[in-house]
């Protein structure tokens, strides 16, 4: 019933309420994403979506509401009510086996589901900022790597790192891990988009995923999975 849903809620935007998505795809036989193009307004969202979680900003507001009708298209008999969030801010849902991750930046809204194992997706705007905190969540090794290249490859890179990175932490469900330390990727990019092996260090255990990716003109999405 979980994979019938879903893909009926995808074949048709209409079913969406029009959602222009952007990208979607069926990862696996349980785990499937997609990435919705935001044009409409607050109104719109505020008279289809419910959610407790208390935003001021307009514009944060909107990216909000945008992945939460995102993830009730994926499943439409949720209940709202029984998202709940972890201590480490991860939204979970009551009762239920399914796993998800949501994220959102200025325009766009992400959303992946598993009816199996835990996941984490993130999607991040190309700035120019993120080298100012590079530091901060790359290892030296990755830095090293990176700062090889020309100074726009730069830019891409740390924002796909930042991104895989943030995916892998949603995953993860842990407080306390250091991105440089604990999450690591040992290659670069080096296509637009592809699939990438990533290590969870944690608790003295070591966990191998996958990053699934796409780096494009202005954003980066990723997705990190089992």
């Amino acid at each position: 019933m979980f994979i019938l849903q879903l893909s009926i809620a995808l074949q048709s935007k209409s079913i969406l309420f029009s959602m222009p998505l952007f990208y979607q795809q069926n990862i696996n036989a349980t785990t499937k994403m997609a990435i919705w193009s935001i044009t409409e307004s607050l109104d719109f969202f505020e008279q289809n979506v419910f959610s407790t979680v208390q935003i001021t900003h307009p514009t944060k507001k909107v990216q909000h509401l945008a992945a939460r009708l995102l993830l009730q298209r994926f499943l439409p008999e949720l209940d709202a009510s029984s998202i709940k969030y972890a201590a480490h801010g991860k939204p979970y849902l009551e009762k239920s086996h399914l796993h998800f991750s949501v994220s959102h930046c200025n325009g766009y809204a992400a959303c992946i589901i598993s009816s199996k194992d835990p996941v984490g997706i993130d999607i991040e705007l190309i700035q120019e900022r993120v080298g100012k905190v590079a530091h901060k969540f790359l290892h030296t090794s990755e830095l090293g790597k990176i700062q090889l290249l020309h100074k726009e490859d730069q830019l891409k890179q740390m924002t796909f790192f930042w991104t895989a990175k943030e995916a892998m932490y949603k995953m993860n469900e842990k407080l306390g891990v250091d991105f440089s330390e604990n999450l690591r990727i040992d290659e670069l990019a080096s296509a637009s988009s592809g699939i990438i092996p990533a290590t969870i260090f944690s608790d003295a255990l070591v966990q191998e995923v996958q990053i699934h990716y796409e780096i494009t003109n202005n954003f980066v999405w990723a997705i990190s999975v089992m």
